[in-house]
C-alpha cells in the first residue's frame, strides 16, 4: 500500500519520493495539510450536519 502511494504521488509531482534527497522540505508539510483539510470536511460534512431533537 505504501509503495502504491508513493507511486501515485511521484507520478502526480513528477519527483521520486523514494528519494529523500528529491523530496522538497516542505512537501510533508503540504501532505499533512491536505490530510488535515480532507479529514475536517469529512467531520464537518457528515458529522457536524445531525438533525436536532427537540
Amino acid at each position: 500500500m505504501i509503495d502504491f502511494v508513493l507511486s501515485v504521488f511521484s507520478t502526480v509531482l513528477q519527483m521520486d519520493m523514494r528519494d529523500h534527497h528529491d523530496i522538497p522540505f516542505a512537501l510533508p508539510l503540504m501532505l499533512a495539510s491536505l490530510v488535515a483539510g480532507s479529514v475536517g470536511f469529512v467531520i464537518v460534512k457528515f458529522i457536524g450536519n445531525e438533525p436536532r431533537e427537540d
